[in-house]
């Protein structure tokens, strides 16, 4: 009978094989994550919002060229049906939403979810999210509920400030001067270039991924962080009125002049934490959204995907609502002031 070991390898490699077999979290965090699931699910309980169960394989998936899906295949047992190209969901929106369409009401869900590519100190490939849809509700409405899940959760763990509410275009004229809405793209390259960052990407690229880069580099890191006579300390940021070219599923509305979309993110000690919207209800537009993205992904020798014709043919029949996704490693990383996601999860993509 084998021992399990390879005694070609020697003590050193037994000992690195016996380290992967174990959790990378510690039992602690184990813990911390059962509770915070548990408080979770005591306060959409006491605030009546049914708690739903969605598919993780669907025949469909996001067209955003920058989220790229886990792909599978459906093996029938039977010469009667076709192999089928299926993929793991990046997040349980299209379902929910099909839901709130057929009259569910607000609703949430905690699931796991799959994206390629997302490995690194705040990535796995695989991750979970905590997302739900308020029917009746617009994002403002919403982000006030979110604060208050926020503090409920985070309060017994760390010290928060005042929380702060701020739009897209007063943090890019406080850290870079411009108005990202009416900026030129010649204005944008100058500013990448002054803070260095001008070999990163081509000048033909989009306006938006100019944004993106001066955003993650030079405003991101210092969102919901507040700083005083007395030092750092953080809080949670919520960040609105983004361009309406970054609407994504978002409704877009005019402001100021100017169409904005009205979508939110939600940052804490310089780290997103989450996404939300006040959801788009017109099929037309979202056909014509995803169909843009496809171009997208076609230029940038990215495989088309499929139209959700499920998804699609609901969009006119959802109701007003807004909707959030929120990363449930890094409000644990938050809550356990943890460096790396791997502290956080039992068994990250290198030990699965």
């Amino acid at each position: 009978m084998g021992t399990g070991k390879d005694a070609s390898k020697g003590d050193g490699y037994d000992a690195f094989r016996i380290d992967l077999w174990k959790p990378s979290a510690s039992f602690e965090i184990i813990k911390l994550r059962a509770e915070t699931l548990r408080q979770i699910r005591a306060f959409f309980d006491k605030n009546e919002v049914l708690e739903v169960d969605t598919p993780v394989l669907s025949c469909a998936t996001v067209p955003d060229p920058f989220i790229e899906s886990f792909q599978t295949r459906y093996l029938p047992l039977t010469q009667t049906m076709q192999t089928e190209e299926y993929y793991l969901h990046t997040s349980p929106e299209f379902p929910m939403k099909r839901l709130l369409a057929s009259g569910s009401g607000s609703i949430y869900q905690i699931s796991k979810v799959f994206r390629q590519g997302e490995s690194g100190r705040k990535h796995n490939p695989e991750f979970t999210l905590l997302e739900w849809y308020r029917d009746g509700w617009d994002h403002h409405r919403l982000m006030s509920e979110i604060n208050h899940l926020l503090l409920t959760v985070l309060s017994p763990y760390i010290e928060l400030s005042e929380t702060q509410f701020v739009s897209y275009a007063d943090v890019f004229q406080s850290f870079c001067g411009i108005n990202p809405h009416t900026v030129s793209k010649t204005e944008l390259l100058a500013c990448v270039e002054k803070l260095g960052l001008a070999d990163v990407l081509e000048e033909h690229e989009h306006r938006d991924r100019f944004l993106e880069l001066l955003f993650s580099h030079n405003i991101e890191p210092s969102l919901g962080i507040e700083q005083n006579q007395t030092g750092k300390k953080p809080c949670i940021c919520f960040l609105y009125n983004y361009p309406a070219s970054q609407a994504s599923l978002a409704k877009t509305v005019m402001h100021n002049d100017q169409l904005i979309a009205e979508r939110f993110e939600i940052f804490i000690n310089g780290m997103e934490l989450g996404n939300g919207f006040h959801e788009l209800n017109d099929e037309s537009e979202q056909r014509n959204r995803f169909a843009n993205d496809n171009q997208d992904r076609k230029v940038m020798g990215l495989n088309e995907i499929p139209m959700d014709e499920n998804f699609l043919q609901a969009v006119d029949h959802l109701p007003e609502c807004a909707g959030v996704a929120i990363g449930i490693e890094r409000l644990l990383m938050i809550m356990s002031q943890s460096k790396h996601i791997n502290e956080v999860i039992a068994f990250p993509f290198e030990r699965a």
